[in-house]
């Protein structure tokens, strides 16, 4: 009997050792899960590739951005925000049934600063706000991916949210390649757009549009920031994807993106077997766990 205890014993502490090792190999920038920092590179650059993400919907005007993809046959990414989706639960469940990506952005945009640190309770609530209304609609293989507010994010969050069951399956958050600001060139060229800026200084769609087309072939590639809430996001969105469609880009939900697959959150580690133990005769132990 004291044999089989102290195999018994031995087994569970090189268990938990190994529990150990890979919780700790799981706190690491580059693997998996919530990351400490803002995940900035996509691998799009250069591969005339293109990967279209939408935040902050739906609402009244998302209809009509995904009445443009749809004729132009391009898939993209959704980042909801909660309050929005439970306002507008019909456009929720049309974005997923037309074979685009939704993703998370939070219950009501909040700046995610120290105080949701010092609430974790509050982080945890506004990320699940959200799943809660997306995961049902999410078919079989889909990702489940994060975008932070305004691109704000603490290291501390990360294990905030990495700790709790259901949200540690996210990938995030995720940053863009394009349309993160507006820029000119020396003899007044619009260079590149953010639409949220494009709006504010009053620009047509089409003004706005030249941005995003000098930017996304500057780069040849990359994922595109837009907002799908504004009067005039369809237009811009009309302006822009016939061209890159005619220039021969590929589009890509975010989900297909290879170099976003590092992060894929692994299983949690099954709690072992307990080792098989003779009832009389020599110890025998069960070292497959230990394998």
């Amino acid at each position: 009997m004291k044999l089989a205890l102290a195999a018994a014993a031995l087994a569970a502490g090189l268990v938990a050792t190994g529990l150990a090792a890979t919780t700790a190999a799981q706190a690491g920038d580059k693997i998996a899960l919530f990351q400490n920092k803002s995940i900035f590179h996509s691998g799009l650059r250069s591969n005339h590739v293109v990967a279209f993400t939408f935040d902050d919907g739906p609402n009244a005007n998302t209809a009509g951005v995904l009445d443009v993809l749809k004729a132009n046959n391009v898939k993209a990414t959704f980042f909801i925000v909660g309050r929005m989706a439970h306002r507008h639960s019909e456009l929720l469940r049309r974005i997923a049934a037309e074979g685009h990506l939704l993703a998370n952005h939070s219950a009501t945009h909040a700046m995610l600063n120290g105080t949701f640190d010092a609430h974790p309770e509050r982080l945890i609530e506004q990320l699940k706000d959200v799943d809660d209304q997306i995961e049902p609609l999410m078919r079989p293989g889909d990702k489940l991916y994060f975008r932070a507010p305004y691109g704000a994010w603490r290291s501390a969050h990360a294990g905030i949210l990495n700790a709790d069951p259901v949200l540690r399956k996210y990938v995030g958050p995720i940053y863009w390649d394009i349309g993160g600001d507006i820029t000119r060139s020396a003899d007044g060229y619009i260079m590149s757009s953010a639409d949220w800026d494009c709006w504010h200084h009053k620009w047509s769609a089409s003004a706005c549009a030249k941005g995003y087309l000098r930017e996304i072939r500057r780069k040849n590639g990359g994922v595109v920031l837009m907002h799908c809430i504004n009067t005039q996001s369809a237009d811009l969105v009309a302006a822009v994807i016939p061209a890159l469609v005619e220039e021969g880009y590929t589009f890509a939900r975010l989900d297909q993106i290879p170099e976003y697959r590092q992060y894929d959150t692994p299983p949690l580690p099954q709690a072992p077997q307990a080792p098989v133990v003779a009832s009389a005769g020599p110890m025998v132990l069960n070292t497959a766990i230990l394998k």
